[in-house]
């Protein structure tokens, strides 16, 4: 029998030497849909503050590499804490920590120079920005324990995954404004209802192991919870837009967003495990309608 799992068997990696692939599984670069949903509220971000094209693509540059190497360096974290959980789920049981491929000590090794690389990235940015980057670390470390204590540990996520937008605003130099709070709100909402999508894949066994999601807390009013945490989503992104008085492309690409996400809740109505996942990544195409609307200021500088 062929033991369910989220790690392709194919791929870009085929053409590397076959002992590099378990690094790759290990810092999910063979899915990097987490990469772009971290990375995304940064790229939409950015340009709402910056005025210069070549400014523009220099962040752009940064916060690209810092975040497939936090994104990793996240990953490993939390394979570290949850190795023995992860083994008894199916779609887990094949990382390379939970499966013994990769031993904690050399996994650990592998955090420290992602880590590193994350760090060169943050001295390219002023130091505000590096206070504002570091205060996350806690975050990151601490919320593979949230499933632990909480029935809703997509709330700890959402607060920790959403760090991106007071990073990304602070390494512009431009002064606080209130509408920053509202546009980290709203991804915080967003990534609450996408990962209790991505959530749902793992209910029936996370049931039986007592393991804790808010895709089970929420099993009666699945829908209607992911509609909720969307609605105050695009309510937020839109209050932050007439704050920041961001372009009008902000507002088409917000647009775009709110259908995709009436696309997505209809599709909850009926969804199933393999649905969910595919569901769940389709999140960045949301993400970027509204980083392209965000983007679209820089048209008229052409």
């Amino acid at each position: 029998m062929k033991i369910k799992t989220d790690m392709p068997e194919n791929g870009w990696w085929d053409k590397l030497p076959k002992t590099t692939h378990k690094w790759i599984r290990l810092g999910r670069f063979d899915r990097p849909i987490g990469s772009w949903l971290l990375l995304l509220p940064c790229l939409w971000t950015i340009p709402i503050f910056l005025n210069s094209i070549n400014k523009l693509f220099e962040m752009y540059l940064i916060f690209i590499i810092g975040a497939f190497s936090m994104r990793a360096a996240g990953c490993i974290i939390n394979d570290l804490w949850d190795r023995d959980i992860d083994r008894k789920i199916s779609r887990t049981r094949l990382r390379p920590i939970a499966s013994g491929e990769i031993s904690p000590k050399k996994a650990f090794g592998l955090l420290i120079i992602l880590l590193t690389i994350s760090l060169f990235c943050l001295l390219n940015l002023n130091k505000f920005t590096w206070l504002i980057a570091l205060s996350s670390l806690p975050l990151i470390i601490l919320y593979p324990l949230a499933k632990r204590i909480t029935k809703w540990p997509q709330f700890v996520l959402g607060i920790t995954f959403s760090w991106g937008v007071p990073t990304a605003w602070a390494a512009t130099n431009t002064e606080f404004n209130v509408g920053i709070f509202f546009l980290y709100l709203g991804t915080v909402a967003w990534i609450i209802g996408y990962d209790t999508i991505y959530g749902y894949q793992d209910k029936s066994e996370d049931k039986v192991y007592n393991i804790k999601n808010t895709a089970i807390t929420t099993e009666d009013y699945y829908v209607k919870f992911i509609m909720l945490f969307y609605i105050i989503s695009i309510l937020n992104f839109l209050i932050a837009g007439i704050i920041l008085k961001t372009h009008f492309g902000w507002y088409i690409g917000l647009f775009f967003m709110f259908i995709h996400f009436t696309y997505q809740i209809k599709k909850a109505k009926t969804i199933n495990r393999t649905g969910a996942l595919q569901l769940f990544k389709s999140n960045k195409f949301a993400g970027l309608f509204l980083t392209l609307g965000s983007m679209s200021k820089f048209l008229e500088m052409v």
